[in-house]
Formats: structure tokens, C-alpha cells, sequence
């Protein structure tokens, strides 16, 4: 049995995926539970580790995954940003969001890729 090469950028997006969900303001960072963070990590690394073994699912699951974050990510700066009887909009949402959709993104165009596919098929 031949080792398939793993692409360095695919290598890469399977380390840094969990980066594009966890960017928020960092006003944020305090309502938001330990367990949870210990769950977020734990459900990155598995997917990560599976994609560097070229394993179809995780490339699926971080589809899904990524998919998921930029729907949310729309969602909430759209419900959280617009002002309120003359409120200024929250601004460092509104970047964090963008930044994080925009990683999102790059991440499903490299994993959905044809060469990724055929290579995680194999």
C-alpha cells in the first residue's frame, strides 16, 4: 500500500480550521462556558487529525462544518449589528465576522477542491 502525499495547504487547514469559528470580539470570549470550548477543541482536533489521515468524512464534516460557521456567522452580525433607535452598530463585530466568514470560505474552496477529493477517494 502506497502513503498518498498530503498537500502542505491541506495540512494547514486541517491545523488552523478551528481559528475561522472561534474569532469573535473579545468582549464575547466571556459568555461563552469552558465546556464548551473544551467540546469546540475536541471536535476540531478530531476533525484535523482525520484530514491530515485523508479520511473522506472529515473532509465532509469540515464542509459542513465551515458551512455551518459562515451561515451562523451571517445571521448573528446581521441580528446583533443593526442599531437599535440610533445605537451605533457594533463594529469589532462586524470585522470579526467578516474575517471569520472569509476563513471559512477559503477553507471550503480548498477542501472541496477536485485534487482534495480524488485524493482523500483513493
Amino acid at each position: 500500500m502506497t502513503r498518498r502525499a498530503l498537500p502542505i495547504s491541506l495540512a494547514v487547514v486541517a491545523i488552523l480550521q478551528f481559528v475561522a469559528p472561534l474569532i469573535f470580539p473579545p468582549a464575547y470570549y466571556g459568555g461563552i462556558a469552558l465546556p464548551l470550548w473544551i467540546v469546540v477543541a475536541v471536535v476540531f482536533a478530531i476533525l484535523g487529525i482525520n484530514l491530515i489521515r485523508l479520511k473522506e468524512w472529515a473532509r465532509v464534516a469540515t464542509i459542513f462544518v465551515q458551512g455551518f460557521s459562515i451561515i451562523v456567522r451571517l445571521l448573528t452580525m446581521l441580528s446583533n449589528t443593526i442599531p437599535a433607535s440610533g445605537a451605533p452598530a457594533d463594529m469589532m463585530l462586524v470585522t470579526t465576522s467578516l474575517i471569520s466568514m472569509f476563513l471559512s470560505a477559503v477553507i471550503l474552496y480548498r477542501v472541496d477542491l477536485p485534487d482534495v477529493q480524488l485524493l482523500m477517494q483513493q
